[in-house]
């Protein structure tokens, strides 16, 4: 990290679906004594537009032009922010005809690959590192949780920062807080049936039913994530899902930002624990 300063790349749902996850990524950031320089003027990172990779290339390469013009690594807190970053990242980085692409299209989306693009998760866990995480912890989260990642937290699998096919990271950040990881190795990089949402609800909520059903069944207090479509899936849409299905599961969802910021001794609402579908205040009870 340039002198404990990122570029910050919120994303679409932090002043929506997700504010929470902002609110609490900020905070925790804040406490660790990390600054993070919110790119200015940011667009959509063109999760929408997957069938249209120039559009997606042109969108990330406006975003890293403006951190690389900084010096900054770019940060996110969104799985699939994260993945439309690097995967961008690494195209023009590799290929030069497709950086002179973007620089005809725009002169702003002249980007020269001299930076990173990396998830909240990767620079607490491979950045910050262990030892001063642990040293800067004052609470313990005794809770036990289901740590799910998701589908695109291991994208592009080139470059993931954690096994894309067997993640751990964010098992080793609950225990690291004094939390406990219940057997979800199965589940944990399902996907949530998000991205299904707006086509087939139907589908999409027994996928995300599947998700929160099984971590009730391996006795989780709280699932814990680190993507905002998940959130939207397991925590916003969980009512509607016991509706449609007919059905209780009464499942906390929780960001992993939100677990470490109570653990740093963060204020709950400061880290939006009051802003869940699901009620969380057992969750933050639970922490001594």
């Amino acid at each position: 990290m340039n002198g404990r300063k990122l570029a910050y790349y919120p994303g679409c749902p932090s002043a929506g679906t997700a504010v929470d996850q902002d609110m609490s990524t900020r905070a925790v950031f804040e406490k660790l004594g990390i600054e993070l320089a919110e790119v200015e003027d940011w667009n959509c990172c063109g999760a929408a537009e997957a069938e249209n990779p120039i559009l997606v290339y042109a969108l990330n390469a406006r975003t890293l032009a403006i951190a690389e013009k900084d010096g900054l690594d770019i940060v996110t807190p969104c799985s699939i922010c994260y993945y439309n970053l690097e995967r961008s990242n690494m195209a023009l980085k590799e290929d030069e005809s497709l950086r002179a692409k973007m620089k005809e299209i725009d002169p702003s989306l002249d980007y020269r690959g001299g930076i990173k693009a990396r998830h909240v998760l990767d620079v607490f866990i491979n950045e910050i590192g262990m030892d001063e995480l642990k040293s800067k912890i004052v609470k313990k989260v005794n809770i036990k949780v289901a740590p799910y990642y998701g589908c695109y937290i291991g994208r592009p699998p080139t470059t993931a920062f954690d096994d894309p096919d067997d993640p751990i990271l964010m098992d080793q950040l609950i225990e690291l807080i004094g939390g406990e990881c219940v057997d979800f190795s199965y589940m944990k990089t399902k996907c949530c049936g998000g991205p299904l949402m707006m086509t087939r609800a139907d589908i999409a909520f027994e996928m995300a039913k599947n998700v929160l059903e099984a971590a009730k069944r391996a006795g989780a207090d709280c699932i814990a994530l680190a993507c905002p479509l998940c959130g939207m899936m397991l925590d916003a849409k969980q009512p509607d899902i016991e509706k449609a299905l007919n059905i209780e599961i009464g499942m906390p969802v929780i960001y992993i930002t939100q677990l470490l910021g109570l653990a740093l001794g963060i204020d709950s609402k400061k880290l939006g624990l009051d802003k869940a579908a699901v009620d969380t205040k057992e969750i933050v009870g639970k922490v001594v």
